[in-house]
């Protein structure tokens, strides 16, 4: 199979919801957005059409966002050659937003896509006709932080400023919860400011508007490499999978993102969702190998410095496991959530039936 790229003009023309340019620039300024957001691989070319009635799909309409957790390893994928015969060929392409992403699977213009798994319950319970197929990425939400507060962790931001990203959504909750099951009064023991994402949060922490930020893989990594060349000098105080661990008596990992397919394909084609599982399974398996040809692919598709890719990868927590073998650890983390903002997943645990059984 041959890889094929376009250009961003070409990317901002596609199907997909449109990113402003403002969002452009702050996300590439961030590193965290590759000016080849859209790549296709197949041996053949044309228009990108699916068919989700069973048999054989032509195209598989890919739409992730711009998080190495799902550019790196879709940086590989095609070439794994799983996907053949079911499927012809795929485009990878970014969804702006979460929003953007409920347009493309309710006006039936993606056949999979990357999402955090609260978003996928959420549509689910609102009616969206779609399946969860399976989780990827296990946490990876740190607080970044002044030299010489990792000696104290949590502490150290006690009585100060913590810039956290998206209000009422999984960084801020899982910050309060974790918080609020270690003892502490969030409206009194520190200083939490809610911006609408991470690159805000990141630029008021570099700023000075703020001590810490909570931050997830990648937007971490780069915000300590951007203060280095400020000449400032930040650490990572805490690793909240580990307090994740300390605060449920588990593992330090919680189910964070993971991947829908439109109900229509999973109910007429498992061949299909099992290619797709196959073809992401063998992915993950080298990213996280990290071998020298695969981080330079990666950094040269998402023009993340090699040495970035290298350590951010096994900060990542990339490991596939079928939605129905994740149900346990889905219906905790949902449960959990759900104490501070019951809206998250929709109001309620989604059916048994949002969890798709593995077809392989």
């Amino acid at each position: 199979m041959s890889i094929h790229t376009h250009s961003p003009a070409d990317t901002l023309r596609t199907q997909a919801a449109p990113i402003r340019r403002r969002s452009l620039m702050t996300l590439a300024g961030l590193g965290l957005l590759s000016p080849t957001i859209l790549s296709a691989c197949s041996s053949r070319s044309g228009k990108a059409s699916s068919s989700g009635t069973g048999g054989h799909i032509d195209t598989l309409r890919v739409h992730v966002p711009t998080t190495l957790a799902y550019m790196a390893p879709m940086t590989l994928f095609c070439p794994q050659g799983k996907l053949a015969p079911t499927i012809g060929k795929a485009t990878v392409e970014n969804w702006a937003s979460i929003d953007a992403m409920r347009t493309l699977l309710m006006q039936k213009q993606t056949d999979l896509a990357a999402t955090p798994s609260y978003a996928a319950a959420n549509l689910f319970n609102k009616g969206v006709p779609l399946r969860l197929v399976a989780m990827q990425v296990w946490g990876m939400l740190y607080v970044v932080g002044p030299k010489g507060s990792s000696a104290q962790g949590l502490q150290a931001m006690r009585g100060k400023t913590v810039a956290v990203p998206m209000p009422n959504n999984m960084p801020d909750l899982v910050f309060r919860y974790l918080l609020g099951q270690k003892g502490w009064d969030t409206s009194k023991d520190l200083a939490i400011q809610n911006y609408a994402d991470g690159q805000e949060a990141l630029s008021n922490l570099l700023a000075g508007n703020a001590e810490f930020a909570v931050l997830p893989e990648h937007a971490a990594s780069a915000g300590l490499a951007k203060a280095k060349q400020q000449g400032k000098t930040l650490e990572r105080t805490a690793d909240l999978q580990q307090v994740w661990a300390e605060v449920t008596g588990g593992e330090a990992k919680f189910p964070m993102a993971g991947l829908v397919m439109p109900q229509e394909i999973t109910d007429s084609n498992p061949q299909a969702v099992g290619a797709v599982l196959n073809e992401v399974e063998a992915c993950i398996a080298a990213t996280n190998a990290m071998s020298e040809e695969t981080v330079n692919a990666i950094s040269q598709k998402t023009e993340v410095p090699a040495p970035v890719v290298t350590e951010v990868i096994p900060r990542l927590q990339l490991k596939l496991v079928p939605a129905a073998q994740a149900k346990d650890q889905l219906v905790d983390f949902y449960t959990r959530l759900s104490t501070l903002n019951p809206d998250i997943v929709g109001g309620k645990m989604p059916a048994d039936d949002f969890y798709l059984k593995d077809p392989r």
